[in-house]
């Protein structure tokens, strides 16, 4: 991109590379962190969080870790419906280990995302973090 005097969408790529650096791995993941976690004030979390649980490495999509709550965003590509079960073991071991698992689909992220943040600072809440969300926009249900 640097060595490109003119490129189409630059300030799109450049933002959206620095979510893939920061750990954003789907478009639905980024959709999150740019439309749920940031607009509300969400604290920032831990993206593909590496955890070794029952001697197993995980990766947990969003980790709040400081309060023990995981995000865990399902699209239809990575999570079809015959290896559901491979999710709900995922979120027992996180049980165990002291991890709430909340869990996110495309639908939810991109039709109700104050629904979800508001579900997401409860939790959080619930789990010591201290700060109030915000409203995205004036018309945000969120209080």
């Amino acid at each position: 991109m640097q060595a490109r005097k003119k490129l189409r969408w630059r300030g799109e790529l450049t933002e959206a590379l620095g979510d893939v650096a920061g750990g954003t791995h789907s478009g639905l993941e980024r959709r999150y962190l740019r439309g749920v976690e940031r607009p509300h004030g969400l604290p920032l979390a831990i993206r593909q969080a590496r955890v070794v649980s029952g001697g197993h490495v995980l990766y947990r999509d969003v980790l709040y870790g400081e309060y023990g709550v995981a995000v865990e965003l399902d699209g239809a590509a990575a999570h079809p419906p015959e290896e559901s079960w491979l999710d709900r073991h995922r979120d027992n071991a996180a049980t165990v280990d002291g991890v709430v698992t909340l869990r996110y689909s495309w639908a939810d992220i991109a039709t109700r995302p104050c629904a979800v943040a508001a579900e997401v600072g409860a939790v959080l809440r619930a789990h010591g973090w201290p700060a109030p969300l915000r409203r995205c926009t004036p018309d945000c249900p969120m209080r």
